[in-house]
């Protein structure tokens, strides 16, 4: 028993897996360097299918050109950007205190939009700026518009969703990322000037633009690769960050934990979280984990095949063939974290319960050379946001958790946002 199988949608087989040893044999395997072509036709859209479909070969150049972008200091250089968002997501719902449950997803989208705008594309625009609430409602559009399309291409009717409104937010986004490259071309690409934060920090749209000044990307590129790591970045951090609040506000006794270990770090509150801060917060790392194993970001990833492929003794691969990794599935199996493998339990994550798992029996952001490009990027980004939030308010909510139903959007969300009530701590 492998717990894996094919199954046939129409003419097309699929092989559907969630044995641990498997999955760690197609996401590191060179054999299985490309992504399934059918799970994600939804980004082949014109504005990101970049990194997240290349073929292999264009994969590899583009992964090497912007993975600066994501290096250790590059990151450490980051935080008072991050910090800066958490600050605003923490002052909006300290706004909403004693209103009763309130929406908090809004006010995490609209700093998320802010830091993403920032970090990748170098551009700061005013929060509440017409032009602010412009691009908050077009990419949300946007969003809205893969989700749909999702739903209707696995009926083969992805073509209804291409909406004349669609087309038309298409191109105002486009214009956004191409007026800013033109922008910076019109500048020196070597010099030092160009679009650098401050303490000459690099930003994403940088990185490419080095990368078409040596002929790596092209234009189109440039535009797309952007464009790809703005949605992820902001689309991952922004609905993780959401998620692990909500599960917090459902557990109490688990929030509570939480903010006695924050405060154990942060006495006096908190001016800044630093990077070795976070070392010192392992239940934190404990509540994030398990959350993103509930609602991890993809609930589906896929691969295929680049050459007949064995994938077990005895069965043989053709090229081409596209293997389906049920993430969702995986991270809910009985055999694996238990009988109450559907409960929030952040013990799930202690060291002792660690080491007896296969380590690819957890993956939320898949693994791999292909793994989520903006994983590291929103796993600190939702620490920094909890870390500031919890040490300052107490969340709660009626919404039971059984009442949860999950549905597939560009990343795992929630069918109806739970509202959240807010409550300023005086400690």
């Amino acid at each position: 028993k492998t717990s894996t199988g094919c199954i046939w949608m129409a003419t097309m087989p699929y092989v559907l897996t969630i044995d641990p040893e498997i999955i760690k044999l197609v996401t590191t395997s060179p054999d299985y360097l490309s992504k399934a072509r059918d799970l994600y036709t939804h980004f082949d859209n014109g504005v990101l299918n970049g990194i997240i479909m290349s073929p292999v070969n264009k994969w590899k150049a583009n992964r090497k050109a912007i993975s600066p972008f994501l290096a250790h200091t590059n990151i450490l250089g980051l935080f008072p950007y991050f910090n800066e968002n958490a600050i605003s997501v923490r002052h909006k719902l300290e706004r909403l205190a004693g209103l009763g449950e309130q929406d908090i997803y809004t006010s995490i989208k609209e700093c998320g939009l802010q830091l993403s705008l920032l970090t990748i594309m170098g551009i700061k625009i005013k929060e509440d700026s017409v032009k602010h609430k412009e691009l908050l409602t077009a990419f949300t559009d946007f969003i809205d518009h893969m989700s749909k399309n999702i739903v209707l291409n696995s009926f083969g009717l992805g073509f209804l969703s291409n909406t004349p409104h669609y087309k038309k937010t298409v191109k105002y986004l486009q214009a956004l990322v191409r007026t800013l490259i033109e922008e910076n071309l019109a500048k020196n690409v070597e010099s030092e000037a160009i679009n650098y934060f401050e303490e000459h920090r690099h930003s994403m749209i940088h990185l490419a633009l080095k990368a078409l000044h040596k002929e790596v990307f092209s234009k189109k590129d440039v535009e797309i690769e952007c464009f790809t790591m703005f949605a992820a970045s902001y689309e991952t951090s922004v609905g993780a960050a959401y998620t692990c609040l909500v599960f917090l506000a459902m557990h109490p006794e688990v929030q509570e934990r939480l903010f006695q270990e924050i405060r154990s770090v942060y006495p006096d509150g908190i001016t800044s979280v630093e990077y070795d801060d976070l070392k010192k917060l392992p239940y934190l790392d404990m509540c994030v984990s398990e959350a993103l194993r509930l609602v991890p970001p993809a609930a589906f990833i896929g691969r295929q095949t680049v050459h007949d492929t064995e994938l077990c003794p005895g069965v043989i691969l053709p090229k081409g063939t596209q293997v389906l990794l049920a993430i969702y599935v995986l991270h809910r199996r009985k055999e694996i974290w238990g009988p109450d493998s559907g409960r929030f339990n952040p013990d799930n994550f202690l060291p002792e319960n660690v080491a007896k798992r296969h380590p690819y029996s957890y993956m939320p952001f898949s693994k791999g050379p292909r793994n989520c490009i903006a994983a590291r990027y929103a796993q600190i980004t939702l620490r920094i946001i909890l870390i500031h939030t919890i040490r300052s308010l107490k969340l709660s909510t009626t919404f039971k958790y059984e009442d949860i139903i999950l549905v597939p959007k560009v990343t795992l969300g929630f069918k109806t946002d739970p509202p959240l009530h807010i409550e300023v701590r005086t400690n």
